[in-house]
């Protein structure tokens, strides 16, 4: 099939570019920034947007481009996940190549923890849930520009290229600072990137009729043990992970939350440890049905990560010691 990607410089859109292309299809990224095989534009620009499909044609559109506060208030106001939908939508609705279009959410539509009822039972975390709301709100209610549209949500993405946010937790278990809070396992929906990968592309693939006005929950099968992943961590990097007592952990939180207040890097905070403990698991029978289950185990998982990570911070830290 031939394929545009929307964010293709991001962490997901590189994984499924490299994924696609491996297995045979013509692939075009669609961001801002230039790169191989890729067409710059915006999807804040109608213009450019409408000239990328006129001239590549694509029969499946991945629409992975968004913005994110992973690293503070998004420059944009998180226009790209409400105004850019809508110009997608509208520029989807004149180009005859286009059959399908995968349109990435997330799973911040509810708050961790929060099953919803139905596809359209929202509840949002934050300004960035908010607006994966109403860009899904955008896409039902044009019914994806009169083409096949398939709405996913994303969880929690781990593996190698994964971003700095979720690096430091895995810096402070190999400092030997990160704890367990309590004792009992704690599950979550997380998401192998090469997972993912494999994922996107089933739905890209499968008959209409299968994915349709779709709502899929994109995570590993079976949920992992948060315990049980970051032990496996320690142990690739040579530590071991102590528990502290719940009531201990929520004393430092609120001693963190002071240090923030006054403007202190707090290393916990009462959010933070909330995240922590909050359980979420989602339905990934669907998306199995579609793209079976997962190929590497969280334990390969792990390896693969913890030897990029080792490989990447000691070429930063090879660089750095030539500089003056």
């Amino acid at each position: 099939m031939r394929v545009l990607i929307t964010g293709s410089s991001g962490f997901v859109g590189k994984a499924l570019m490299a994924r696609l292309v491996s297995t045979g299809h013509e692939v075009r990224g669609f961001s801002r920034r230039a790169a191989p095989d890729t067409l710059q534009g915006d999807l804040l620009n109608p213009a450019s947007l409408r000239e990328a499909l006129a001239g590549f044609q694509p029969e499946v559109i991945y629409n992975l481009a968004a913005e994110t506060d992973l690293k503070g208030a998004p420059k944009g106001g998180y226009a790209v996940n409400i105004e850019g939908v809508r110009n997608l939508l509208d520029a989807v609705a004149e180009a005859p190549s286009v059959s399908r279009v995968i349109w990435m959410s997330s799973q911040l539509v509810n708050r961790p923890g929060r099953t919803p009822k139905t596809d359209t039972d929202y509840d949002p975390e934050g300004g960035y849930g908010a607006s994966k709301v109403e860009g899904e709100k955008l896409v039902r209610a044009d019914e994806g520009a009169g083409r096949t549209w398939v709405i996913v949500r994303s969880t929690t993405i781990w593996g190698p290229g994964m971003s700095e946010h979720y690096l430091g937790v895995l810096r402070l278990i190999r400092r030997g600072v990160y704890f367990h809070v309590g004792r009992k396992p704690r599950l979550k929906s997380y998401s192998y990137i090469e997972t993912l990968a494999s994922q996107l592309e089933a739905l890209g693939v499968a008959p209409a009729e299968t994915v349709h006005g779709r709502t899929f929950y994109l995570a590993d099968s079976p949920p992992i043990d948060l315990r049980a992943w970051s032990d496996s961590f320690a142990a690739r990097f040579g530590r071991r992970i102590a528990a502290l007592p719940e009531p201990v952990a929520r004393a430092l939180g609120l001693i963190g939350d002071g240090m923030a207040m006054i403007g202190l890097r707090a290393p916990l905070t009462s959010k933070r440890l909330s995240n922590m403990m909050a359980e979420y698991v989602y339905d990934t029978a669907p998306i199995d049905s579609i793209a079976g289950l997962p190929v590497v185990s969280m334990e390969e998982g792990v390896r693969r990560t913890a030897d990029w990570l080792e490989a990447r911070d000691g070429t930063v830290a090879k660089k750095g010691e030539g500089s003056a």
